[in-house]
Protein backbone atom coordinates (compact mmCIF):
# COMPACT_ATOMS: atom_id res chain seq x y z
CA UNK A 1 0.00 0.00 0.00
CA UNK A 2 3.01 2.31 -0.28
CA UNK A 3 3.02 5.17 -2.71
CA UNK A 4 -0.29 4.36 -4.35
CA UNK A 5 -2.11 5.40 -1.21
CA UNK A 6 -0.28 8.75 -1.16
CA UNK A 7 -1.17 9.51 -4.76
CA UNK A 8 -4.45 11.15 -5.63
CA UNK A 9 -3.69 11.03 -9.36
CA UNK A 10 -3.56 7.23 -9.37
CA UNK A 11 -7.28 7.11 -8.57
CA UNK A 12 -8.04 9.35 -11.58
CA UNK A 13 -5.89 7.06 -13.73
CA UNK A 14 -7.69 3.94 -12.46
CA UNK A 15 -11.09 5.31 -13.49
CA UNK A 16 -9.82 5.62 -17.07
CA UNK A 17 -7.89 2.35 -17.14
CA UNK A 18 -10.62 0.16 -15.65
CA UNK A 19 -13.61 1.60 -17.52
CA UNK A 20 -13.46 -0.58 -20.67
CA UNK A 21 -11.95 -3.71 -19.12
CA UNK A 22 -13.90 -6.57 -17.52
CA UNK A 23 -11.29 -7.24 -14.81
CA UNK A 24 -10.28 -4.22 -12.75
CA UNK A 25 -6.77 -3.47 -11.52
CA UNK A 26 -6.20 -1.82 -8.14
CA UNK A 27 -3.91 1.15 -7.42
CA UNK A 28 -1.08 -0.83 -5.83
CA UNK A 29 -1.04 -3.38 -8.66
CA UNK A 30 -1.00 -0.68 -11.33
CA UNK A 31 1.92 1.07 -9.62
CA UNK A 32 3.71 -2.28 -9.27
CA UNK A 33 3.20 -2.94 -12.99
CA UNK A 34 4.54 0.50 -13.88
CA UNK A 35 7.58 -0.09 -11.65
CA UNK A 36 7.97 -3.62 -13.07
CA UNK A 37 7.83 -5.17 -9.61
CA UNK A 38 4.79 -7.04 -10.95
CA UNK A 39 5.03 -8.41 -14.48
CA UNK A 40 2.01 -10.71 -14.63
CA UNK A 41 0.80 -10.59 -18.24
CA UNK A 42 -2.86 -10.52 -17.13
CA UNK A 43 -2.31 -6.80 -16.42
CA UNK A 44 -0.89 -5.95 -19.86
CA UNK A 45 -4.21 -4.52 -21.20
CA UNK A 46 -4.45 -2.28 -18.15
CA UNK A 47 -0.91 -0.96 -18.46
CA UNK A 48 -1.32 -0.37 -22.18
CA UNK A 49 -4.62 1.44 -21.49
CA UNK A 50 -2.77 3.58 -18.94
CA UNK A 51 -0.33 4.81 -21.58
CA UNK A 52 -2.99 5.09 -24.30
CA UNK A 53 -5.87 6.66 -22.39
CA UNK A 54 -4.66 8.44 -19.24
CA UNK A 55 -3.98 12.15 -19.69
CA UNK A 56 -0.44 13.51 -19.52
CA UNK A 57 -1.46 15.83 -16.69
CA UNK A 58 -2.45 12.82 -14.57
CA UNK A 59 0.85 11.10 -15.33
CA UNK A 60 2.70 14.28 -14.39
CA UNK A 61 0.73 14.51 -11.14
CA UNK A 62 1.70 10.91 -10.33
CA UNK A 63 5.38 11.80 -10.78
CA UNK A 64 5.07 14.99 -8.73
CA UNK A 65 3.29 13.06 -5.97
CA UNK A 66 6.13 10.54 -5.93
CA UNK A 67 4.05 7.53 -6.99
CA UNK A 68 6.26 6.84 -10.03
CA UNK A 69 9.24 8.29 -11.90
CA UNK A 70 9.63 9.11 -15.57
CA UNK A 71 12.46 6.59 -15.70
CA UNK A 72 10.16 3.83 -14.40
CA UNK A 73 7.45 4.83 -16.87
CA UNK A 74 9.97 4.75 -19.70
CA UNK A 75 11.08 1.23 -18.74
CA UNK A 76 7.45 0.13 -18.45
CA UNK A 77 6.76 1.34 -22.00
CA UNK A 78 9.43 -1.02 -23.30
CA UNK A 79 8.53 -3.99 -21.11
CA UNK A 80 4.78 -3.89 -21.75
CA UNK A 81 5.23 -3.31 -25.53
CA UNK A 82 3.44 0.03 -25.59
CA UNK A 83 3.23 1.62 -29.03
CA UNK A 84 6.14 4.06 -29.23
CA UNK A 85 4.01 6.34 -31.41
CA UNK A 86 1.65 7.07 -28.53
CA UNK A 87 1.86 10.73 -27.47
CA UNK A 88 2.42 9.67 -23.89
CA UNK A 89 5.33 7.38 -24.84
CA UNK A 90 7.14 10.18 -26.70
CA UNK A 91 6.48 12.65 -23.89
CA UNK A 92 7.65 10.24 -21.18
CA UNK A 93 10.84 9.45 -23.13
CA UNK A 94 11.56 13.18 -23.41
CA UNK A 95 10.85 13.78 -19.72
CA UNK A 96 12.98 10.78 -18.65
CA UNK A 97 15.91 12.23 -20.60
CA UNK A 98 15.77 15.55 -18.73
CA UNK A 99 17.66 15.58 -15.45
CA UNK A 100 15.39 16.71 -12.66
CA UNK A 101 16.45 19.84 -10.79
CA UNK A 102 17.92 19.29 -7.39
CA UNK A 103 16.79 21.43 -4.50
CA UNK A 104 20.14 21.49 -2.77
CA UNK A 105 20.64 25.23 -3.11
CA UNK A 106 24.13 24.89 -4.61
CA UNK A 107 23.45 27.33 -7.42
CA UNK A 108 21.09 29.74 -5.70
CA UNK A 109 23.60 32.60 -5.82
CA UNK A 110 23.96 32.19 -9.55
CA UNK A 111 20.23 32.48 -10.15
CA UNK A 112 19.45 35.58 -8.05
CA UNK A 113 18.16 38.62 -9.79
CA UNK A 114 19.99 41.84 -9.19
CA UNK A 115 17.97 44.90 -8.45
CA UNK A 116 19.85 48.14 -8.80
CA UNK A 117 17.55 50.75 -7.29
Amino acid sequence: MGNAMKSRAIWRALTTVNAPLPKHIDADTLIACLRLTTTDRQWRPHVRAFFREVGLEIMMDMVVEGAITFDSLSKAISFWDVDEDENSARWIREMAAVPMAKADGSDIAGTRFRHDG
